[in-house]
């Protein structure tokens, strides 16, 4: 088990130098300094699973990396597993894309990783500098349908994962669509269900946190191929959980659209931050963390 200091003291032994004379049996002494730790160490968050990244030191004689993973931030580090390091004979700069990938995780609890560079002769770097934390949650697929079309298969509650009724109390959003434009548009099923249009992304990966405003008071998105929205809930404790939409496909003839979805289990997850009585905005804490 190892516990991570906010601060190392580092001395560095360059070597012992004979001063007796100079002569052929001068001696100098080097000594093999242990690796520095991997950098840029990130995860992103999976399905009962978690992405671990990070870039490999400048070093030539890296044996293998160490993942480390505790429930605290700064104690508790335990040896997970242990990854081959790539060939680097010219001291490039390579990528672990992703190093490693943690499936023995549950949804709804927050994991600290840390990573250690390991050499051939066996010595092993400090942990790894960043904290980095990782909410694993559930996530899948789904159709709505046009309240118009099918109301019963309109709405979605994100804690069940569950198409429903939208008029069902335990929806917490719905699509319908504009009969004139024949736009789809997702909509908050109450006052305590926020929206965000985040914008186009290649990968659902590219929201991690929530933004601090720009939400919809209205209460409703258009919804655009490829665009991810972020959505607040409000329980009934005053809790917040967030998740995430992605449009995949839209079916004008049938009325559908399918998302992609993602929910936090973890009540106000520090991820993102729920919103506050005094501003209403979701703002995400200080520190490195993973993408929703």
């Amino acid at each position: 088990m190892k516990t991570k200091l906010l601060f190392s003291l580092m001395i560095i032994l360059i070597g012992t130098i004979s001063l007796a004379g100079c002569s052929d049996d001068d001696v100098v002494t080097v000594i093999d300094q242990p690796p520095q730790p991997p950098q840029s160490v990130y995860t992103i968050t999976g399905d009962d699973t978690v992405f671990i990244y990070w870039t490999a030191p400048y070093e030539g004689d890296i044996a293998y990396y160490g993942i480390y993973r505790s429930s605290q931030e700064l104690t508790g580090y335990d040896l997970i597993a242990e990854v081959e390091a790539d060939p680097n004979p010219n001291l490039d700069l390579v990528y672990y894309d992703p190093g490693y990938v943690d499936a023995d995780v549950s949804n709804g609890l927050t994991y600290y990783y840390a990573v250690t560079s390991v050499d051939e002769a066996g010595q092993e770097s400090d942990l790894s500098a960043e904290t980095v934390f990782d909410t694993p949650r559930p996530e899948g697929e789904m159709t709505l349908y046009d309240d118009a079309v099918d109301p019963n298969r309109s709405g979605f509650n994100f804690l069940t994962g569950t198409v429903m009724e939208s008029g069902n109390p335990g929806a917490d959003v719905y699509l319908d669509r504009d009969i004139k434009t024949g736009v789809f548009y997702i909509n908050a099923t109450n006052i305590d269900v926020l929206l965000q249009a985040a914008g186009y992304h290649e990968s659902f990966d590219g929201i991690g946190w929530a933004p601090q405003n720009g939400w919809s008071y209205t209460g409703w998105a258009e919804i655009i191929p490829g665009h991810i929205y972020v959505v607040a809930i409000k329980d009934n404790h005053g809790d917040w959980n967030y998740a995430k939409l992605r449009v995949l496909a839209e079916n004008d003839n049938a009325g559908t659209v399918t998302f992609q979805w993602a929910y936090q289990l973890d009540d106000n997850n520090p991820e993102l931050v729920p919103p506050t009585e005094e501003n209403t905005d979701l703002t995400a804490r200080a520190g490195i963390g993973s993408m929703l």
